[in-house]
């Protein structure tokens, strides 16, 4: 059975774009170039729906919205009979109150497994996810602080959860693959310039205030240092993405500041950093540190939550406490006034990536749990 390629139904019905949603796309992508028949069944009209579109993948689109959608829980079903699904793969926490009963509908009695990505302060272990979580063969938190939380806020046992963190590709972000000159003629940066960088979503939370204090006390310093920010509003969130605009204005470092918007060409903007930063408030794992690590990158990210999965304090990174700016900026410019622990750190994050983080020892893991529950599946049945 560990042979024959699949039949996969990966589901995310966020409305968002985001690092949940670029994983759920990357992960269905690499499936795909594994030899698996995979499907991908999202939000009506979303960003996400749009870029898979864009790679020609499968897309079923639904009208998902709350949680009780009868009519699409049957569209569900039927999809999954007539694509002979073998197995289902959840992205997206709420997905799984339309995927179980859907799966209930299309009598397929279908291995079921969820990517937990995002923490919940909820207990859920009410009689309704009770119910659903009984149908839910595995859950695959993206890091250790995930997993405990998976633990104790969702009725799962130990043995049906397990770490699996997000990865990339390793080939992909490679210094030696990537030429870091465009971008930098781009944005105007010769190489007297360090360049420190902030990949991420416009989102309350991400840091970004304290990225634009942490600028506005090193520019009285440090005439040479420029800050390259990329990434956009998700759904709903332009209005942050406004202020801080404004508030880069009023600190007076929009001319030391780039606002790049979404780029597509994330390794070559990793490239183009000497140094990235990454201020979250909380984060259940940090997909953009790993991809700087990998581009040999030194980092300087909080000590918070799934980072502690990702980042080694002193040896691949300096940690700094949230909402800190003060912190960011001292921790900053102890990586810009030492050039050599730069590239130290640098080299060591891309060794720790390699070990970790590779997109190919990942997707194994992933395929070996599928296999796993399928063989369960024949077996009960």
């Amino acid at each position: 059975m560990s042979s024959r390629p699949l039949a996969v139904l990966q589901t995310c019905f966020s409305p968002s774009w985001g690092g949940l949603e670029i994983q759920t796309l990357e992960v269905t992508r690499q499936l795909r170039k594994r030899g698996h028949r995979v499907f991908l069944a999202c939000c009506r009209g979303s960003r996400l729906a749009q870029e898979a579109i864009r790679l020609d993948i499968s897309v079923l689109q639904l009208d998902v919205k709350g949680y009780f959608h009868p009519v699409i829980m049957v569209r569900l079903a039927r999809f999954i009979v007539r694509h002979r699904i073998d197995i289902i793969h959840a992205q997206y926490s709420k997905d799984i109150a339309t995927v179980v009963p859907a799966s209930l509908i299309s009598r397929r009695r279908l291995p079921i497994l969820l990517s937990k990505r995002v923490g919940s302060y909820i207990k859920k272990k009410d009689l309704f996810h009770r119910f659903t979580y009984s149908h839910i063969d595995k859950v695959l938190a993206i890091s250790d602080v995930i997993h405990r939380n998976v633990l104790d806020t969702t009725p799962m046992t130990p043995e049906r959860v397990i770490t699996l963190h997000d990865a990339i590709n390793t080939d992909e972000f490679s210094p030696q693959q990537v030429n870091p000159q465009p971008v930098r003629n781009e944005f105007g940066y010769d190489d007297t310039m360090i360049v420190i960088g902030f990949v991420g979503r416009f989102s309350p939370g991400k840091g970004h205030e304290e990225f634009l204090e942490a600028a506005a006390s090193l520019r009285k310093k440090y005439r040479h240092v420029r800050f390259l920010v990329v990434g956009e509003a998700s759904y709903g969130e332009q209005s942050y993405e406004q202020r801080i605009h404004s508030m880069a204005r009023s600190l007076g470092v929009y001319d030391v500041v780039t606002f790049a918007g979404f780029r597509r060409d994330i390794p070559h903007i990793m490239a183009s950093f000497d140094i990235f930063a990454f201020p979250s408030h909380a984060e259940s794992f940090g997909v953009a540190l790993i991809e700087a690590m990998a581009m040999e990158r030194a980092v300087v990210s909080t000590d918070c939550d799934g980072v502690l999965d990702i980042v080694v304090n002193g040896h691949t990174g300096l940690y700094v406490r949230p909402r800190k700016s003060d912190e960011l900026a001292a921790a900053l410019a102890q990586l810009i006034d030492d050039k050599e622990l730069r590239e130290k750190m640098g080299k060591a994050g891309r060794a720790r990536v390699k070990e970790l983080f590779d997109q190919n020892t990942q997707l194994a893991k992933l395929e070996e749990a599928y296999y796993n529950l399928l063989k369960t599946a024949t077996q009960r049945s």
